[in-house]
Parts: structure tokens; sequence; C-alpha cells
């Protein structure tokens, strides 16, 4: 089931939610809706699932116009943040509703529901919860329960709002690729909104980045990391170092034409300065991220800048706060500044 969203409007009040907004959504496809908060991530979405209704434009599933098809119509699953499961229903009874509650001429026999509910349950892995209520599983444990549920009903579409926001960082990163491994066994087309970066990046076919109701930028996850298409993608997709100049054959030229866009992970770090690394720095903490080591760095003159190495590239430093180092720059992007609407405060500025 593809998806075309054309041209399409939302205001709420004063407030324009989406602005002229168009997409297509291949059969098939894992897009993810990426954005911050206010976006028009989540409006999206609800217009697609016929919880809301466009002011303007189109939604059509297959070429067949949609708008003014109310939400269980559209033959849409839909999965929210906290779940929503019946606390008084057992997992298997929470799994079965969509096709209980159908009307006796479409609601397939009872002994056909329990033998796709067991099916479902071996699918998403918790075949052993059938008799289990709600609140006696884990928070991942439920979000897959509430999964399966919207699969009962053999969507055409599946639609899932911010699915592992309210779980903690490790069940959110197991989750994510269990829905990846889920979406590929199943081929349901799958729209998801979140605004964590790293999630759209590992999971989605096309990653669809929305910023104040108009897409910013729509591609494979690879490209639109690796090439944004503008100062907001940029930006939005991790942390960068952002320089008021142009870097030409490694040196900085400070000017106001131009705004340099520098990854933490391509900034060049050396105890020795020479053409590679021209730019004097002194380290102002040593930090552990992960797998990798976080320096944060005050560069000569003023400005912060931020820089990640591997563990064993610290090994080889062996940096600590209050020492001198040089810096220089692997990749970057210049941006001219009348199209960078000011850098935050929050920016590593160099």
């Amino acid at each position: 089931m593809s998806i075309t969203i054309e041209n399409v409007t939302k205001r709420f009040g004063s407030f324009t939610a989406l602005n002229n907004l168009s997409l297509e959504i291949a059969s098939g496809e894992l897009v993810a809706l990426l954005g911050p908060s206010g976006s028009g991530k989540t409006t999206l979405l609800r217009i697609i699932a016929g919880l809301e209704s466009p002011d303007d434009g189109r939604v059509l599933f297959t070429g067949r116009d949609q708008t003014g098809v109310g939400a269980k119509d559209r033959g849409v699953g839909f999965v929210f943040q906290h779940y929503a499961l019946f606390r008084h229903m057992t997992v298997a009874e929470n799994v079965a509703f969509g096709l209980t509650v159908r009307p006796k001429a479409s609601r397939p026999p009872v002994e056909e529901i329990r033998k796709k509910v067991a099916h479902l349950l071996k699918m998403v892995q918790l075949d052993w919860t059938a008799d289990r209520l709600p609140h006696q599983l884990s928070g991942g444990q439920r979000q897959r329960i509430a999964l399966a549920r919207a699969l009962a009903v053999e969507p055409k579409v599946l639609l899932l709002d911010e699915p592992f926001g309210a779980l903690d960082a490790k069940v959110r990163a197991e989750l994510r690729r269990w829905l990846r491994q889920l979406h590929d066994q199943t081929g349901v087309t799958t729209v998801f909104v979140t605004h964590d970066q790293e999630e759209a990046l590992e999971v989605a076919d096309r990653v669809v980045v929305v910023n104040q109701g108009r897409i910013e930028q729509a591609g494979p996850p690879d490209e639109v990391y690796a090439n944004p298409a503008t100062p907001f993608v940029h930006h939005f997709l991790g942390t960068v170092n952002v320089f008021h100049g142009r870097i030409h054959d490694g040196l900085a030229a400070v000017g106001d034409a131009d705004v340099t866009f520098v990854r933490p992970h391509d900034v060049a770090v050396s105890r020795v300065r020479d053409e590679v690394h021209p730019i004097a720095a002194t380290v102002k903490q040593v930090g552990i991220a992960g797998a990798l080591v976080r320096y944060d760095l005050e560069r000569e003159g003023g400005g912060r800048v931020e820089a990640l190495v591997t563990h064993a590239r610290q090994r080889e430093l062996g940096l600590q706060a209050g020492q001198q180092i040089f810096l220089g720059f692997s990749e970057f992007k210049t941006y001219a500044a009348a199209s960078v609407p000011g850098a935050s405060s929050d920016d590593y500025t160099i």
C-alpha cells in the first residue's frame, strides 16, 4: 500500500502545523518522520491515520483518495507511545481485541482468532505471556504487545507515534532493531514518528526531516546524514561545531559571509602544530562518550569546540585538562550565512 500526501496544509487557529506539504511513501517502505517538537510530524501521522483532517490537500492510498474516509475505514494500525493496552484484559485478549469487536459478519471464528493471536505473540517473541496482564510485563514487552495488537487486524499501513519514547536507552536500542526485523518479516508499509536521530537513521529505509510544517530533506539515512541539504538538517542530525567564517586549505578565515559546520568526529587532534592541525586550542575536559572519548576544547582566541576520538587515540595522546593541542578538520560543509537562521547558544562555535 503506497501513500501519497498531496499539498497538505493543517492549521490550528493561527498556528500552521503543516504548510503545503507533499510526500510519496512507497508500498512496503519503512519511513521515519524526524524533527523537533512542534515540527508537524505527529500531525502528519494523524492525518495519514484519519484522526485529523487537512484544511487543504489530499491523502491517497495506492491512488485512492482517503481524505474523507474515517480512521476506522482506512485499514490503518496505530501504535501510541504509551501502549494503550487494556489493563483488565490478558495479553492474548489485548491482541485479539481488534478482531473480536468486528461486526459478526466479518468477525473470524474463535479458533481462527486464537491461532492468529498465538502466531503474532510468537512473532513478537512473547508467546509465553498470553495469560498475563499488562502490568506484569516490562515497558518493552508491553510495546511489543501493542505492535502485535495493531498487526492482528492486518493493516494496510502501520503508523507508530514515538513508539519507544517512554523506554530507557538500552531497551530502545533493542526494540528498534527488533522493529526493523519485524518490518522485514511483514512487509507492511510503516511510518513512524521520532525525535531521536539515531533511531531514525538506524531503522528507516528513508528519513524525512520535518521542520516548521515543511520537509527539509527526504532520503536514505546515509545520504541525509552525509549530505545534509540545509543547515537545519546538518544541525539537527547530531552535534556540530559551528564556525563563523570559511575554512580554506586547513586554515580558518574569519568573516561574516559564511558559516562552516564540522561534526565532532571530523575534528582531528594532534599534540603538534602542522599543516593538517593549524588551530591551537586548550583541553578543558576529557570525558567518556560510550565507545568514544569526548574532548571539550577552547580555541585560542575564544570559542568552544567538541571533538570525538577513539579510546585507542586517547591512549596515544594521553590528553588531560589544561594541555595545549592543535586541531584540523577532515570533513566540513560551508553554508552562506544568510541561510543559517542564527546559531544557537548551545552550539560549539569555533
